[in-house]
């Protein structure tokens, strides 16, 4: 054999590991579940691209027993604005997706903004969020 087939033999199980990146749907939302983490910000706004959170939601937000509160997402206060470019790392605690949906089923970004599980909420639409 030579060294071509090797490599193709070499890396063939590497990239059928390789998860396809998430696809958006017709109006530019993630809806189907991911488990991708890394995203990059593509929000044009010179303000940046909100990330919100409740002080309502428990602080154990992962645990399968806890209660959130109305899940109306667009009306929780901005706790973090990040700049395009900026690069995010999704939260996939705790079902192994990084997104979920709020109230009227449009889908969301868990983004970790720290230790011990902390996180806000981004939009998970392609106007404003890319997968990398």
């Amino acid at each position: 054999m030579n060294q071509s087939t090797w490599t193709a033999l070499l890396l063939f199980p590497v990239l059928a590991q390789t998860p396809s990146l998430p696809q958006p749907n017709s109006n530019g939302d993630y809806i189907t579940p991911t488990s991708h983490r890394t995203w990059v910000v593509v929000d044009p706004d010179i303000n940046g691209l909100n990330c919100r959170w409740s002080d309502n939601v428990p602080q154990a937000w992962y645990a399968p027993n806890a209660r959130w509160p109305n899940l109306e997402i667009m009306r929780w206060p901005v706790v973090r604005r990040f700049p395009t470019g900026t690069v995010l790392t999704a939260n996939i605690t705790p079902a192994g997706f990084a997104t979920m949906t709020d109230s009227r089923g449009l889908p969301w970004l868990k983004v970790s903004i720290g230790a011990e599980n902390r996180i806000c909420l981004v939009r998970a639409n392609r106007r404003f969020i890319r997968p990398r």
